[in-house]
């Protein structure tokens, strides 16, 4: 219906319809502003003010613009009751996390969406109309709450919204009196992504009442979140934390940078527009942050949080591409960067966030990460009963993919005490369920060194009676992992897990450089190397490996509660090395050599591609044509390398020879120290630095603040 502009001349002012003038005139008062009507079937007027024309448009079209999918409406419409409730939903289920009754508004809005998208065969259909009326009401005749917060502040305003925008023209005073009472128990307040997603539930409440002031508080209040963040929030290298000094890029921090691309949508053209400093401040998380962890499409599980699903990881890949996808047609100016992260394998490179004790190092055909924890950084956490194995997830799990397909779905077969990359005691008892305030290590040397290409994670472990110093050397394209000093008074015996993964094909074995398959492997002394899934396991001194290769049984209900107690069976491939009962200083050394052949493995084992040091004072590795090596000093004292490397100090160094200079990479895991001496063997140039009797003494500035671990990096001229 096209609605004509209504001109009122002097004369019908002054001698028609005296009525008609003082309703508009009251309008006019109540508003403030012009008005934008929208008239319905029904003859009921929508008016929005003119400085929120553009906002209500923004809304109706980013919902109009969902997918639609007719079959899942069918579906919807022929389990909708009579009385408007669902039958597929127990309404009295009353679990914490995913809380399944809220789905009932989920339904609401699909219909809502159907009903006024045209291309939908549901487009303006009565019937439609007055089911999706008739759910509603349920809804707001039951008010369902569950016993978590979030849903009543947070997740049922949110799903309700879209409904009361896009039926607004058919709703009764009585729905929208009902509707606004559950809207109301949305308030600004908190912070990081909990603020965001309560600020835009008061923005859309806000533009729904027509209250222009608010709308703009609630934007701001959005925006002020675009910064980094003291507490929680984006932190200073890039990363995520809620809940405390948690990483949480899969989890709050997914849903933060969703948020803030739907709000950046919704308030795009209009006066509560976001700055162009704050969209600039999120294209540098996507780019600096979100696009490291996530690879062949799917989304790293050390970047997961406690949110290990099924087929989660997938999931969670769709979303941020999504994210790149809105972002292309918003941030045009920088479209070409967005269509790199889109292609998951474009991004080479290694980078530590030193404020979350994560590693990354990636190639175009292989992921690898590390998750680490200490007593500045909380591990993990279990809450609405998810994750509610997971007490060891942030004690150095090492995972390395190549194709992505290695721990899709692992969760409800892993032995949680066996995580790849951790070194564990092996008790009996059942892992305690860890709440989000209380889950660090007692270490403080924890961090790592890069210089965008290569890498060093480093972990002093200290945890429940058991001391490990364990760090990973990320070299081009291979990862060596080092343990020293493994010590423990425990009566239970302690174990290191290379892998914990789904049985792929054929597993290789050399034994004394005989080769040959097998599935499981006893106590020897002899194992060279394994291959398996196209990852290669090396063990430079012939180590104790214990492989199995079993079909186990498993069940999501053991990972979170949500899940029924199915019982699953699953080929499963693990790799570990153990170390006996309460051992004192024992050791490690493994290299992980990803997209690995038979051939590559004899070659590697005849020709070792490194010279490796791992006491309890010092690990280092050196490649063996002397271009690259890295060295992580427990303690002030003296490294062999490159003719003699001293410190007077605890860190990590990286040094990498070119023609005519030396790159020097170096970090400070215990970000408390302002400066360290290095002394190198040989002449360099570089400001304040000295050489006398052959060696140069360099004084290196460590960066402090927010940015205390960080990697300095420096170019010394020969």
């Amino acid at each position: 219906m096209t609605i004509k502009p209504i001109y009122l001349t002097r004369r019908i002012m002054i001698n028609k319809n005296k009525v008609i003038i003082k309703l508009l005139g009251l309008c006019v008062m109540f508003l403030g502003l012009s008005c934008n009507t929208f008239v319905s079937d029904k003859g009921i007027n929508v008016r929005y003010p003119s400085d929120l024309e553009e906002f209500h448009k923004n809304v109706i079209n980013y919902y109009l613009n969902y997918e639609i999918n007719d079959d899942v409406i069918n579906l919807l419409l022929e389990n909708l009751q009579e009385d408007g409730s669902w039958s597929t939903i127990d309404y009295s289920n009353k679990v914490r996390g995913g809380w399944p009754v809220k789905n009932h508004v989920q339904h609401v809005q699909s219909l809502a969406i159907h009903y006024k998208n045209k291309t939908s065969s549901f487009y303006k259909d009565k019937d439609v109309s007055h089911k999706i009326h008739k759910a509603l009401n349920y809804w707001l005749d039951n008010d369902f709450l569950s016993t978590n917060w979030h849903d009543q502040h947070i997740g049922v305003p949110e799903l309700l919204l879209p409904t009361l925008f896009l039926m607004e023209n058919e709703l009764s005073k009585q729905q929208q009196d009902k509707a606004i009472v559950l809207l109301n128990r949305a308030k600004i307040k908190m912070s990081g992504q909990n603020k965001v997603w309560l600020s835009t539930n008061v923005l859309l409440r806000s533009l729904l009442l027509r209250k222009q002031d608010s709308v703009s508080i609630a934007s701001k209040a959005i925006q002020d979140e675009l910064k980094i963040a003291n507490g929680v929030g984006v932190k200073s290298d890039w990363s995520y934390h809620e809940h405390g000094a948690q990483l949480q890029f899969g989890n709050y921090g997914l849903s933060y940078l969703e948020d803030m691309i739907k709000c950046y949508t919704f308030v795009n053209n209009t006066p509560f527009q976001f700055e162009d400093h704050k969209i600039e401040f999120l294209r540098e998380y996507i780019l600096k942050g979100q696009q490291w962890v996530i690879w062949n499409n799917t989304y790293d599980v050390n970047a997961s949080g406690r949110q290990l699903f099924e087929n989660e990881q997938e999931k969670k890949a769709v979303r941020l591409k999504r994210c790149l996808e809105q972002m292309k047609t918003l941030d045009t100016t920088h479209t070409k960067a967005y269509e790199d992260v889109l292609n998951t394998k474009t991004l080479l490179g290694n980078k530590h966030f030193w404020k979350s004790d994560f590693h990354v190092h990636r190639r175009q055909d292989f992921y690898f990460s590390v998750k680490m924890s200490s007593k500045r950084v909380v591990g993990t956490e279990s809450v609405n009963q998810e994750n509610i194995q997971g007490y060891y997830m942030g004690d150095g799990v090492a995972l390395l993919s190549t194709h992505g397909e290695a721990y899709r779905n692992v969760f409800p077969f892993w032995d949680w005490k066996k995580l790849p990359g951790t070194t564990i005691i092996q008790d009996t008892s059942a892992l305690p369920i860890i709440k989000f305030s209380g889950f660090k290590t007692n270490g403080t040397f924890v961090g790592g060194v890069c210089d965008g290409k290569n890498g060093i994670a480093v972990m002093n472990y200290n945890r429940d009676g058991l001391a490990a110093k364990k760090s990973w050397f990320m070299i081009n394209d291979k990862v060596v992992c080092l343990g020293s000093g493994i010590t423990t008074n425990s009566a239970f015996p302690v174990t290191t897990t290379i892998n914990q993964s789904f049985l792929k094909g054929s597993v290789l074995v050399s034994e004394n450089n005989s080769v040959k398959k097998t599935s499981r492997i006893g106590a020897s002394q002899e194992i060279n190397w394994v291959l398996h899934d196209q990852i290669g396991y090396l063990f430079p001194n012939q180590r104790q490996v214990k492989l199995s290769t079993q079909i186990l049984e498993g069940s999501w209900n053991n990972v979170a509660k949500r899940y029924r107690p199915v019982i699953l069976t699953e080929n499963i491939f693990k790799l570990c090395l153990e170390h006996g009962k309460q051992p004192k200083n024992e050791k490690y050394e493994y290299i992980l050599i990803p997209n690995a052949s038979e051939d590559a493995m004899i070659h590697l084992n005849k020709n070792k591609p490194f010279k490796i040091v791992n006491s309890e004072a010092q690990q280092s590795v050196e490649s063996n044509d002397g271009t690259w090596a890295g060295i992580v000093f427990y303690s002030e004292g003296l490294s062999e390398i490159y003719g003699g490397i001293s410190v007077n100090k605890p860190c990590v160094l990286m040094l990498e020879r070119k023609q005519d200079a030396l790159v020097l990479s170096v970090s400070d895991p215990s970000h408390k120290l302002t400066e360290i001496e290095v002394n190198l063997k040989g002449h360099y140039a570089f400001e304040g630095s000295t050489y006398s009797k052959g060696q140069t003494q360099l004084t290196i500035q460590l960066p402090q603040g927010d940015q205390a671990g960080k990697s300095a990096q420096y170019r010394l001229s020969k």
